[in-house]
């Protein structure tokens, strides 16, 4: 088995080999060789052969792990992961990298069609639904590429933020909350659901759900915090796509939320959108949809809308 990681120089796609190490090891099959190509541009070469190593050395399994800046290397990959891209500085939203990694995304999206247009495709780049919604588009139009097998890395991360603030908020364990799921835009479109969210199994009364209106406000602003200070994050969406990884290549069946083509629930139609999905090894297996409060439903169409109106203004790139 082979999984690829496009812009494995960066700090992103380094953590996210590393962290695909770890599971893909896991996998006790003697017949089955595991392979990561860690492939981005030139100039990461020689570092990204160094992290390599240092990798190997990291998570100690039969793992192979080698460095290139040659795309035809991502042939016959089963999964790839797309980290590259402009990341967000301070100030910046997730959506004003819409132009300059469109361009970047749609060219690697070509190359995938060239070398390996079978894989299952995992997409980070941001603005994360906008980046996953080109990559299917241009592979649908050279290989009719199945919407199920392309796959936003999204919703994994800003749930797994929400239940952290849920448990700081509640003074809990976060392994007692359960139903923190964050659905709509991976950006200032996200919809955190109060509607799920369950504290040692028991559904919040109407006051506890008022005390969630901070904490859905620090999980939508969680990413700008972090770029704010002059960081980026890539400890936590690396966990995040390992997490969709292990639910691909061990066809867990695991219900996760991500970003995939919606098709009329809730309404909404044409558009990649965080939604509840099962995971499992054709990628995304169904949709699920949850019953949740009419005002949850209502901005996840407001999400809709606003992905539509990103992808229009796309319309003039080659």
């Amino acid at each position: 088995m082979k999984i690829s990681v496009i812009g494995a120089g960066g700090r992103v796609g380094s953590n996210c080999v590393l962290n695909i190490g770890k599971i893909f090891g896991k996998k006790k099959n003697e017949n089955i060789k595991n392979i990561i190509a860690m492939i981005d541009i030139p100039q990461t070469l020689n570092s990204m052969k160094g992290m390599a190593i240092d990798i190997k050395d990291a998570i100690m399994n039969d793992v192979e792990i080698f460095a290139s800046d040659d795309r035809s290397d991502i042939e016959n990959s089963d999964i790839i992961v797309i980290t590259a891209g402009k990341p967000r500085g301070p100030g910046m939203t997730r959506e004003q990298l819409v132009f300059e990694n469109a361009a970047i995304v749609k060219d690697i999206a070509k190359d995938i069609g060239k070398f390996s247009p079978d894989s299952k495709i995992i997409v980070v780049s941001n603005p994360m639904d906008v980046m996953t919604y080109i990559v299917y588009k241009t592979l649908y139009e050279i290989y009719r590429k199945k919407s199920n097998e392309v796959i936003g890395m999204g919703g994994v991360l800003d749930s797994m933020r929400y239940k952290k603030f849920i448990a700081e908020a509640f003074n809990c364990s976060i392994k007692e909350v359960s139903g923190a799921i964050v659905l709509g835009q991976h950006g200032e479109g996200m919809v955190p659901l109060k509607s799920t969210v369950r504290i040692k199994r028991k559904k919040l009364n109407k006051d506890d759900e008022k005390k969630l209106d901070e904490v859905i406000e620090k999980t939508i602003n969680a990413g700008k915090t972090i770029a704010d200070f002059g960081a980026s994050a890539y400890f936590a969406p690396s966990v995040a796509v390992a997490k969709m990884v292990n639910a691909i290549i061990n066809d867990t069946h695991e219900i996760l939320p991500c970003s995939t083509l919606a098709s009329g629930i809730y309404g909404i139609d044409g558009v990649f959108i965080g939604l509840p999905v099962r995971l499992g090894k054709n990628g995304v297996e169904e949709i699920i949809e949850l019953k949740i409060y009419d005002e949850e439903k209502n901005k996840i169409r407001e999400a809709g809308k606003n992905l539509k109106n990103m992808i229009e203004n796309l319309k003039f790139l080659p």
